[in-house]
């Protein structure tokens, strides 16, 4: 039988969270067949991959294990797109896992289409605070097959996580068209998945399926406050490999469509957006990393718009821009926050 589905899934020191994982992905055994899971161990020194393997034993031909010297999450996510044989691709991190029932109905949805992305809703687990926070769709009718140059992408409603890890299947060969895509050794490497497939899809259909949970709170994670201020020049990176993947690729999406008008405006959406992020780091350190991504944006961006951001910082001395920003994201904190409560 074709495997329908492959699921990507790295491992790297997860031994409390996998076996969950594993198990959330056991969907009735006549649909078994259908997956080609893809356990990449990332060099894990726990029990983790010992773990994946009892599963690869118990239903073989569908977990396989793979080892591989450490190459941090886009590594493993790289790796194992490649090797992955499935009609489709999505990705499920070690310490998440899916609600079975409806990864289940996904597979059926799956065997009636043919499109080159599949999106979902999602849900945060925030298991520190023990709540849920459901993440819809929006304007997007279910069962549909939109064509992707058409559909109004800056106008949706869903921001730029559109196509996100989380929500979406992907077309496997379109995949593996741009490997190695995710940067290796990082944090934040999948932020590649808010403009990639929306530049490569034709064509996407919505189905109102909440497969993904996502276990946020728990302390290490990527958007710990205190992991950002440590990696946040990981996001130098990795922001700087997505605008370099937009400048190779831009002319192949069809001039005067949607998805042209979506990627141009993230384009400079992501210039802008990171003077915010480096205010992350302390002063000393954010002054210096300020100058260097300027420079970076006016010489490899010229043809971006680095927004506001980017005209305060060369307009005013920097401990004004300095404050400002701080005093902006403590703004837009409250604010969330407040949303919340109402």
């Amino acid at each position: 039988m074709e495997k329908l589905l492959s699921v990507v899934i790295p491992v790297y020191e997860v031994e409390p969270y996998i076996r969950q994982c594993l198990e959330s992905l056991l969907v009735p055994k006549e649909q078994l067949p259908l997956l080609d899971i893809v356990v990449v161990n990332d060099g894990t020194k726990d029990d983790s991959a010992r773990i994946a393997r009892e599963f690869e034993t118990a239903y073989p031909g569908v977990f396989h294990v793979i080892d591989q010297e450490n190459r941090g999450h886009g590594g493993a996510w790289n790796h194992g797109t490649e090797l992955a044989v499935g009609k489709y691709l999505c990705y499920l991190d070690s310490d998440d896992w899916f609600d079975t029932v409806d990864f289940s109905l996904l597979l059926g949805v799956l065997q009636g289409v043919d499109v080159d992305l599949v999106l979902m809703n999602r849900t945060n687990c925030i298991v520190n605070a023990g709540r849920e926070e459901t993440v819809t769709m929006k304007n997007m009718v279910p069962g549909i097959v939109y064509d992707a140059n058409l559909y109004d992408w800056l106008h949706s409603g869903n921001g730029s996580n559109i196509t996100y890890a989380h929500n979406t299947v992907y077309r496997r060969t379109m995949m593996q068209r741009y490997l190695p895509l995710f940067c290796e050794k990082v944090m934040y490497d999948d932020v590649i998945l808010q403009v990639m497939p929306i530049m490569a899809a034709e064509n996407f259909l919505f189905t109102p399926l909440n497969v993904y949970r996502y276990r946020s709170g728990r302390p290490g994670q990527s958007y710990d406050p205190a992991v950002r201020k440590v990696r946040a020049g990981d996001v130098t990176t990795v922001v700087k490999h997505l605008l370099g993947f937009v400048k190779e690729h831009r002319d192949e999406v069809p001039e005067g469509s949607t998805r042209k008008a979506w990627v141009e405006a993230y384009y400079s959406l992501f210039c802008s957006w990171h003077y915010r992020e480096l205010v992350f780091f302390p002063y000393a350190s954010s002054r210096k990393r300020m100058k260097d991504w300027d420079t970076f944006v006016r010489d490899t961006c010229p043809d971006a718009d680095g927004g506001w951001e980017a005209r305060l910082y060369r307009l005013l001395p920097y401990p004004l821009f300095y404050g400002c920003l701080k005093l902006e994201g403590f703004l837009n904190r409250g604010w969330r926050v407040l949303k919340r409560m109402i």
